[in-house]
């Protein structure tokens, strides 16, 4: 829901859940309290716990949160007319782009959660959900690959499962590295090298999917 259009109430639920993901990047969500979510919105504390009885019920409208920034991401990338395997490839550069985006704030919530989803039930069905989003849009873009005879590939879903585990590593490499990290012509020659590899999809020509004016600058805090 769009934030012009949105009760007072969301509005207020959309601020606590922002706020949230930048204290619990920069103290730990186990360090970020109901209270000191009030005082950053000067509000009270019982105004905060009105939209969100418990920790667990705020991390995952948290976790919600930074993968609607995912797709918004990849989806901004994606064009109509790209075949299917420009959509695969930016696919894979878009999920790299919003780790480096939000690395301030989204980023150490994906690390948090997969090391919960080690440890807590509730978290790892969470992270399986995401997980598996990810494994069914991957097999989108090959299915469609295959229709449209760009992909040599005998599964399509174990070649998303490759895909997939690929992407997260770098995602959370991404998310977690202080080094300098590559250029988005060097991104995208890897990925590109490991689609080929993968499918067997090449191009004659191919126009760089992401010029240097589209790069994504470090977020502000």
């Amino acid at each position: 829901m769009p934030t012009g259009t949105a009760s007072k109430g969301s509005r207020t639920k959309l601020k606590v859940i922002d706020i949230a993901i930048r204290l619990a990047a920069k103290h730990g969500f186990g360090e970020t309290s109901f209270q000191m979510i009030a005082d950053k919105l000067g509000l009270s504390q019982s105004a905060v716990m009105h939209h969100f009885s418990s920790k667990n019920a705020l991390f995952e409208e948290m976790v919600r949160t930074i993968i609607r920034h995912n797709h918004e991401i990849v989806s901004e990338l994606i064009d109509i007319h790209d075949n299917a395997g420009r959509r695969l490839l930016k696919h894979c550069l878009g999920n790299i782009m919003w780790t480096l985006r939000y690395k301030q704030s989204d980023g150490p919530l994906l690390i948090l959660l997969y090391y919960l989803a080690c440890h807590e039930k509730n978290f790892s069905t969470i992270f399986d959900q995401m997980i598996n989003t990810g494994r069914e849009r991957l097999m989108t873009h090959l299915l469609a690959g295959q229709r449209e005879g760009l992909f040599r590939i005998n599964d399509p879903r174990v070649t998303a499962e490759i895909l997939q585990d690929s992407l997260f590593g770098s995602m959370l490499y991404g998310a977690s590295s202080p080094q300098k990290h590559p250029t988005p012509a060097e991104m995208e020659a890897k990925w590109r090298q490991a689609i080929t590899a993968l499918t067997g999809w090449t191009e004659p020509d191919p126009s760089p999917l992401i010029t240097t004016t589209e790069r994504t600058p470090p977020e502000t805090t």
